[in-house]
């Protein structure tokens, strides 16, 4: 795989994990309660922390680290179907958009790990990966306890 194509990859994660920061931070602006304010900002601190992340491996390989996410496809319509979510109050909704938003930045990291990237990278993103599905595990157990 070429540095060019590792960037690449690096800045699609970066773009789909700055949505999410984002998405999460403006949703926790409008929560009102407290479990889904708290919820929500330690998902975008996070969010935000794998963002620097990557940011700096894609520095490492001599590219350009996307500063912005994408806020189209999937990323937005899941953003503004949680934003709406949180204004109509539907605790319901708002955890099952959620999980749908962790599931497509799950989608999104393994398509990279299929990737020939090089070893220490795979690492780095397994390990995001991982705290993706266990947030995503986390919610989806909120949901079944809200049923």
């Amino acid at each position: 795989m070429t540095k060019d194509e590792i960037v690449d990859t690096l800045n699609d994660l970066i773009q789909i994990t700055e949505d999410s920061h984002e998405g999460y931070r403006k949703s926790a602006e409008d929560a009102e309660e407290q479990d889904l304010k708290s919820l929500f900002n330690d998902l975008s601190a996070q969010r935000g922390a794998m963002v620097r992340d990557l940011q700096k491996h894609v520095a490492e390989q001599g590219g350009a680290p996307e500063a912005s996410g994408t806020m189209l496809g999937g990323a937005h319509r899941f953003f503004v179907g949680l934003k709406t979510s949180v204004l109509g109050r539907d605790r319901t909704a708002i955890i099952q958009e959620v999980e749908r938003g962790e599931s497509e930045a799950i989608r999104r990291y393994e398509l990279a790990l299929d990737k020939d990237l090089p070893a220490h990278l795979a690492g780095v993103i397994s390990q995001h990966l991982a705290r993706l599905r266990s947030d995503r595990d986390n919610v989806a157990s909120m949901n079944k306890a809200s049923a």
